[in-house]
């Protein structure tokens, strides 16, 4: 599996919050971020799955609004 000079820097952005694994079998990328309740995300395509991850510590889901 080679990867880009892109998908490369992004894994690295985000390596401190989240693993990646190539699973051969299935043909798939798995995110997995690295805490107890944390998300999982697999998807055949490197990018989606780049695409897909939130770009803050936590997910967008679980952030709590500022209270006004």
């Amino acid at each position: 599996m080679n990867l880009t000079s892109g998908q490369l820097a992004r894994i690295g952005q985000l390596s401190d919050q989240w693993s990646f694994l190539w699973d051969k079998r299935r043909s798939l990328w798995i995110a997995a971020e690295d805490c107890p309740d944390g998300e999982q995300i697999e998807e055949s395509d490197l990018d989606v799955l780049l695409a897909r991850l939130p770009e803050g510590r936590h997910s967008s889901a679980r952030r709590v609004p500022p209270v006004p």
